[in-house]
């Protein structure tokens, strides 16, 4: 790659700086030349002109550059504000969606408690298999039964909502765990509703 290349590549705060630099070297090289100059020709008189002129024209360039410099560094500095901008309003997303997301699965994992109280509940009405219950225990425990089923039901809705809003945010994971959860409550529903059913007909 040559150096045109390079250069042409390079941002426009990286150019101006070297700009800067190579004026200042020249500054510094013809001050270099002045001081070290002696005046004892006609030759040494004409050159020290030479030199000034020079020095002037680096003097100039070094300003107009520190100028350029100052307007360079002041639309880098917008410009990094500008992306500063779109970086915060993109984090401000994201913590969105992290607090969104973190109810919902604290709604989750609320709902799984309820759920899993509720089947202990529903393991303490079990009997033994083959125990013959009487008509008054069999009435107690539809009663049971239907008790436990009416709690069933809002915690269905709670699934199925919860399912609606973890879709909506785009929150795949939760929303199949929830869906799963809302199809295992309902199934369960089902089976206590038709267990009560055929206990009272």
């Amino acid at each position: 790659m040559t150096n045109l290349k390079k250069v042409n590549e390079q941002s426009i705060l990286v150019k101006t700086v070297l700009s800067l630099d190579t004026h200042f070297q020249s500054l510094e090289r013809l001050s270099t030349r002045i001081g070290e100059s002696e005046l004892k020709s006609e030759f040494d008189y004409s050159q020290i002109r030479r030199l000034m002129l020079a020095f002037a024209e680096s003097a100039h360039s070094v300003s107009t550059e520190f100028v350029e410099l100052l307007t360079v560094i002041s639309e880098a500095k917008n410009r990094a504000e500008a992306a500063a901008q779109v970086v915060a309003a993109k984090a401000d997303q994201l913590k969105e969606r992290q607090d969104n997301e973190q109810i919902q699965a604290e709604a989750f994992r609320s709902l799984t408690e309820k759920v899993s109280l509720l089947n202990s509940e529903m393991k303490l009405l079990q009997r033994p298999a083959g125990e013959t219950l009487s008509e008054e225990d069999k009435a107690v425990l539809t009663e049971q039964l239907a008790k436990l089923d009416l709690q069933l039901r809002p915690l269905i809705e709670e699934a199925v909502h919860l399912k609606k809003e973890a879709r909506t945010s785009g929150l795949k994971t939760l929303e199949q765990n929830a869906d799963a959860l809302g199809q295992s409550l309902a199934a369960a529903s089902h089976k206590l509703s038709n267990h009560v059913q055929s206990q009272t007909m």
